[in-house]
């Protein structure tokens, strides 16, 4: 009752703020999926900036924080007309029995992954038990948790911690069947309300959600999932905004591509790879760059704050360009180059990387164009440089380092992925 009450506050908080940047064109549907995942961003944010100045001394003033912006947003609200359509009505039955498998899955392993448990879990219980002593999470001893990431999904289940006053198991879990359906429903209202091909944007969803490798990773409570909603949140607003000529709407882009960067290391890099595309596509608009850039940088303080005052050294990192004693080799270098592709292939996918590349071979030119071009090259600069860090980074065993991570890396891409080719097609 309680956690369902945070997410109506989450999502008030979004839906606003949408609809002070998007006003009332936007389908309600796609406003409010949306509009929960920005409001989840809000949620972290504002645990963010409490807990980590404030060390926490009340539990209330997040809540509040968010309860605050609610009221300041309320006056931009102005209802808008909604007719419930056949495809709407299968599109939220799609959702509907998607969550079947991930509620079955987050039930039987509540506790999520291996990452849950020694890193974002973990970092969750001290920042909300700790109180003044919080820090101590940033500890050289606990490097194993990856002590240099943002802290973005931790920080969202302190904000619903908060609310419900302990820390409850439940709340993590809930969380990442919340985000997967998320993925799936703004991919699928937002291919809808794209290209209004009702099957093909069902297809998308399922494909890509009931993966059973996917739904996995889903409920394992990675933060791999919160970047990729937020990657395929970021190109799903920038479309929308050129469809229906709302340049405010970009202005929410670049606040999810903010968010983005929040999540983890790797969000940071793909954060920065689609920023200096955008930018760089934008430069002759320079009045309405501004806003954008501003909106960006707001996003983005959290992630900088976080990186400067507060990260520690990466105790897992050895630069093999210099190292005597674990240098870049030819035989890392090939590991790398020849290890995606089993990857692809592998069972666990279900064709789903053939698939992928049958339609980039269908689609032809028209993905390299305008936007979509800056999708499919923002992709291709992200995994460049991921499988770049493999090289550069000696520290680990790269067969043992690829097959625990490269899986992760391809799965948040997925959903911007089919939203790319959906649209190609």
């Amino acid at each position: 009752m309680i956690y369902s009450l945070g997410i109506l506050i989450s999502l008030a908080a979004g839906f606003l703020l949408i609809r002070l940047l998007g006003g009332p064109r936007l389908n309600l549907i796609i406003h409010i999926l949306l509009a929960l995942a920005l409001g989840l961003g809000i949620d972290g944010l504002a645990a963010f900036y409490i807990h980590i100045f404030l060390n926490q001394f009340n539990r209330w003033l997040p809540i509040g924080l968010v309860v605050l912006g609610i009221v300041f947003l309320i006056k931009y609200y102005s209802p808008s007309k909604f007719q419930m359509t056949k495809e709407y009505g299968w599109g939220l039955l799609t959702l509907a029995l998607l969550a079947v498998p991930l509620a079955i899955s987050a039930h039987y392993y509540p506790l999520g992954g291996w990452d849950a448990w020694s890193c974002w879990n973990l970092k969750t219980k001290f920042i909300f038990l700790a109180h003044e002593h919080w820090k101590d999470v940033l500890a050289p001893g606990l490097w194993r948790s990856n002590t240099q990431y943002p802290l973005l999904w931790p920080l969202i289940n302190v904000w619903f911690c908060d609310l419900e006053g302990r820390f409850d198991q439940a709340i993590p879990m809930l969380n990442s069947i919340v985000i997967a359906l998320l993925t799936a429903g703004i991919l699928l209202f937002g291919l809808l309300e794209l290209t209004g091909t009702l099957i093909s944007s069902i297809l998308a969803a399922v494909i890509v959600t009931a993966l059973p490798f996917g739904i996995i990773l889903y409920t394992s409570q990675y933060s791999d999932a919160l970047l990729g909603l937020f990657l395929l949140s970021t190109f799903v607003c920038l479309l929308l905004a050129e469809k229906y000529n709302l340049p405010k709407l970009k202005i929410l882009s670049m606040i999810f591509l903010g968010l983005m960067s929040f999540t983890k290391s790797e969000g940071l890099v793909a954060t920065c790879i689609v920023a200096l595309g955008f930018f760089w596509r934008e430069r002759s608009h320079k009045k309405e760059l501004k806003p954008l850039i501003l909106a960006f940088f707001l996003a983005l303080l959290p992630t900088i704050i976080f990186t400067f005052f507060f990260a520690p050294k990466n105790e897992a990192f050895i630069n093999g360009l210099v190292s005597t004693e674990k240098p870049t080799t030819w035989a890392r270098l090939n590991i790398i180059l020849v290890y995606p592709w089993p990857e692809f292939i592998s069972g666990k996918w279900n064709c789903f990387w053939l698939l992928a590349l049958g339609g980039i071979l269908l689609a032809g030119k028209k993905l390299w164009q305008s936007t979509l071009g800056l999708i499919g090259v923002s992709l291709i600069l992200y995994l460049g440089v991921v499988l770049a860090y493999y090289a550069v980074n000696t520290y680990f065993e790269i067969g043992w380092w690829l097959s625990q991570t490269l899986a992760r890396i391809l799965f948040a891409m997925m959903p911007t992925i089919a939203l790319w080719i959906g649209l190609g097609l």
